[in-house]
């Protein structure tokens, strides 16, 4: 046969060159020193950021929400909304959830080409918590009262005064406060209040305001050292525990976690009431439960530091300390953390942050975080603007970590003999890193080897392509997981594997993750009922790649 008609009828090979990565890209000389001096004098100011959020960020939600800002979130790159039914009938339960999905369904259908947005939906437990009562009002516009600084006040368990606190006296639901001593510490509205006991009588307390502020109606109260409710569930916790599960809720956040046998009949409950596929998360509120960390944490599904609740107990000037320790604990052991510590609440009325918040925010991202919760979207009139602004923080942050370390301590970590879908994953991470992989697909069901991924770092975003939107939406809260729901028919095997690369390709590119020559790693099985993915490629990103859905 003629050469050149062979030559004309083959397609021609695209070789891409390799070219080394730029270092001023992500802290990319930095963050792969040795030493720690030197990965700190590395860091340049003018480094650009990724593109890419890999951080996720959780949104607080009331319970009037209405689906078009569930659309913004979702176009903002939200993945995950917190709310509770405190107060709420079952209808409007129904109500709150039926407008979140349908904000989802909306984003998806019209303007991310009909693809699933996983949005992660998350019932947030009240738990046994102690209040103050409701605020007298002596005039129609007062919602306040001032407990002045050095001025002496009574605290009450008698439900006479349940609707008349006054600057005088102030009714606590709990008679907790009758077993305090003298000089014991009594906190109101998260810290903002400091009282000093002077006198315990029969039925109050008489008190020392050590630190003055407003204060409004129904404000959290915090006794530190002495712990708050029972070891079991609440009445009204398993009935919010009921409706999420028939609102088919992903996550549950349960509060104040003590031990693993506390976790453990929370769990029995749930799976009792048919919840067996919803996701349960340990909030880390109080000390006991931060001294027994390690004793519930293999058991739980992931956790919820609260620091506000827990800086009341360990103090202000150790909550950073607390967060480390937490955050280390869960990246040790791969179990997903969000962390809630009022962030950027400046921005309720401001549209800039104060110094203090970015560094706070950034921080936590450069501790371990996987998601931020922000529940400043409840009251800004700027959602958008904050959840943005958490974005580009968080990319700063991610950059700034020192990605050689953490990896190694990781791996390390991983001793032998360990499953096999977690030290192929190890090899992916480490692989993308080597050759500065601009994403990583995988191809799985359950999401198992998306979650070992995660779990181990990887300085790129974490494609995953299942098939479940459950699935999809449990994977969203990791860090560097992109979940994607796809829909279409299964074909055979191979083919279904080929169509989900294409697909998470076109997606790639439609969002900015992949372009023309970028080098992508690829996870798949290499037969079916593998039961995870086993083998790993690697190619170029190609015009020819692209794919209308």
């Amino acid at each position: 046969m003629d050469s050149t008609i062979l030559s004309n009828t083959e397609e021609p090979c695209v070789v891409y060159p390799w070219e080394p990565c730029n270092d001023n890209e992500m802290q990319m000389k930095a963050s792969f020193e040795d030493n720690y001096l030197d990965h700190m004098s590395n860091l340049k100011i003018e480094s650009n950021p990724s593109q890419n959020t890999l951080t996720t960020i959780a949104c607080g939600v009331l319970h009037d929400v209405t689906r078009n800002l569930i659309e913004e979130f979702c176009e903002s790159g939200a993945s995950m909304v917190i709310f509770d039914f405190n107060g709420l009938s079952f209808e409007q339960c129904r109500k709150m959830v039926f407008e979140i999905r349908q904000g989802v369904f909306n984003y998806s259908l019209k303007k991310n080409n009909r693809i699933p947005y996983s949005m992660t939906l998350v019932l947030d437990l009240e738990g046994s918590c102690i209040t103050t009562g409701s605020i007298f009002h002596t005039t129609t516009t007062q919602r306040l009262i001032e407990l002045s600084t050095n001025a002496h006040v009574y605290l009450t368990n008698d439900v006479e005064y349940k609707f008349k606190c006054t600057e005088d006296r102030i009714y606590v639901n709990s008679d907790i406060i009758l077993r305090l001593k003298i000089n014991d510490r009594i906190y109101l509205d998260y810290g903002k209040i400091e009282l000093a006991v002077i006198r315990v009588d029969e039925d109050e307390v008489y008190c020392l305001i050590k630190r003055g502020e407003f204060l409004g109606s129904e404000k959290v109260v915090h006794v530190p050292g002495i712990p708050v409710g029972s070891t079991a569930l609440t009445k009204l916790d398993e009935e919010k525990i009921r409706t999420g599960i028939q609102l088919k809720v992903d996550v549950i956040l349960v509060p104040g976690v003590r031990n693993s046998v506390f976790f453990d009949q929370v769990r029995k409950f749930v799976v009792t009431e048919r919840g067996r596929d919803i996701n349960l998360y340990a909030k880390i509120d109080n000390t006991v439960g931060l001294e027994n960390i390690d004793d519930f944490i293999p058991g739980v599904d992931g956790v919820f530091l609260n620091r506000p609740n827990l800086s009341m107990e360990v103090g202000h000037d150790k909550i950073f300390l607390a967060q480390k320790i937490v955050l280390s604990k869960c990246n040790l052991a791969g179990k997903p953390t969000i962390t809630y510590g009022e962030y950027l609440n400046s921005m309720e009325v401001n549209t800039v942050p104060t110094t203090a918040e970015v560094n706070d925010l950034i921080n936590t991202v450069m501790d371990g975080t996987d998601c931020i919760y922000l529940d400043v979207t409840m009251r800004s009139a700027n959602k958008l603007h904050c959840i943005q602004y958490a974005a580009s923080l968080c990319r700063q942050g991610e950059a700034a970590i020192w990605e050689q370390q953490l990896f190694t301590e990781l791996n390390k970590k991983s001793k032998p003999k360990i499953d096999p879908a977690q030290a192929i994953s190890i090899g992916c991470v480490e692989v993308s890193f080597k050759c500065h992989a601009a994403a990583i697909i995988v191809i799985t069901t359950s999401g198992l080897s998306a979650r070992f991924i995660a779990r181990y770092r990887p300085r790129c975003p974490v494609l995953a392509i299942v098939r479940h939107g459950k699935s999809a939406r449990k994977l969203s809260v990791w860090r560097n997981v992109i979940a994607l729901q796809y829909i279409d028919p299964i074909e055979n095997i191979w083919k279904d594997i080929e169509n989900r690369t294409r697909f998470a390709m076109d997606f790639g590119k439609r969002k900015g993750i992949l372009h023309q020559g970028d080098l992508v790693l690829h996870m798949s099985c290499s037969k079916q009922n593998v039961g995870f993915a086993n083998t790993m490629s690697v190619f170029y990103v190609s015009a020819g790649d692209l794919v209308n859905a």
